[in-house]
């Protein structure tokens, strides 16, 4: 009789599993496609993508209670996650490769679905996300699936988020063995790893960078490369800061400074020109001025008054006449 290697290897494993007495971790011997996400709701799904709400944790400690149900802004949600960094070569020195965690449909997939999810979600309840990309094979002509998943969830105002798995792509062997009897784009046997608080799971070559407004959980005896805690007030003015161009920072930082200049110069203005009908009222009621400025400051502060066109030519000879009288 023919045996089915596959299934024999599986009924193998799964009767290992539960017939030996094994700690808690053993469920990490399981295939992936015998693992099943728990959902509370899913608030949105297409195909193997999700963003759904579920416990805060499956079998592991108790967790502390989130601040939930939260009320976020969708766009401030992107842009924080957008914010996030992805070093490939690690250390600790900004590489020139900096790459986002998210990339732009896929922070603004999240934050679309999230910011809903957030609003129901229960403090014992995380938000937990898979969201397709793709990466460039074969000198960029073909797009092979790549998916990111985990979880946030908001504590005390900041965005906590736990990457489960990173750009994770199904095995070629196995999508060629599938190809080859027909079956394409089937990846209904791939676990899209939610993480958890217990422990890192993610494999990521590389790793997240601590930037503005981005630091790490230190809920373990070290913190976690995996799991990141968002001052999103911080990281997304840091984010939109960086997405403006040089050469429009300098344009505005020079409007800012000729407003800046104007402002001054129309205030100095009106207090000339107070100044000036103080003078005149003094002098229609038979009163005496005394300036203690020098005749050369006031004929360039008449002289600028006239350029600006803030006093009539014909004001301008009289005061200037008047100056003149003085000497």
């Amino acid at each position: 009789m023919k045996i089915n290697r596959v299934g024999y290897a599986l009924a193998l494993v799964v009767a290992m599993v539960f017939t030996v007495p094994q700690p808690v971790s053993a469920i990490d011997l399981l295939p992936d496609f015998l693992k099943k996400l728990k959902f509370n709701d899913k608030v949105w799904s297409e195909e193997e993508q999700f963003v759904a709400l579920a416990p805060q944790s499956e079998g592991g400690s108790a967790a502390a209670p989130n601040s939930h149900p939260a009320k976020l802004d969708a766009k401030d949600l992107r842009d924080a996650l957008s914010s996030l960094e992805f070093w490939p070569e690690g250390g600790f020195l900004r590489s020139a490769t900096a790459e986002h965690v998210f990339g732009e449909g896929q922070a603004t997939l999240i934050a679309t679905y999230a910011v809903d999810a957030l609003r129901k979600a229960k403090p014992n309840e995380d938000v937990i996300f898979n969201v397709r990309g793709y990466d460039n094979i074969a000198f960029d002509t073909v797009k092979e699936r790549q998916w990111t998943s985990g979880r946030l969830f908001v504590v005390d105002g900041k965005i906590n988020v736990i990457i489960g798995s990173y750009r994770l792509k199904k095995d070629r062997g196995i999508r060629n063995a599938e190809a080859a009897h027909g079956t394409l784009d089937d990846y209904s046997d791939m676990y899209f790893d939610p993480g958890t608080r217990d422990r890192m799971t993610a494999k990521m070559q590389g790793r997240i960078a601590g930037t503005a407004g981005v630091t790490f959980s230190a809920a373990g005896p070290e913190a976690r490369p995996d799991w990141v805690v968002i001052d999103v007030p911080t990281a997304i003015a840091d984010y939109r800061d960086r997405q403006i161009a040089p050469e429009e920072k300098e344009r505005n930082a020079k409007a800012k400074q000729e407003t800046a200049k104007l402002t001054m110069e129309r205030r100095e203005m009106r207090e000339e020109m107070a100044r000036m009908r103080q003078e005149i009222k003094d002098l229609k009621s038979g009163g005496s001025v005394k300036d203690t400025r020098s005749l050369e400051e006031r004929l360039a502060t008449l002289q600028e008054l006239r350029r600006k066109e803030l006093i009539s030519e014909q004001e301008y000879k009289r005061r200037r006449d008047q100056i003149l009288n003085d000497i």
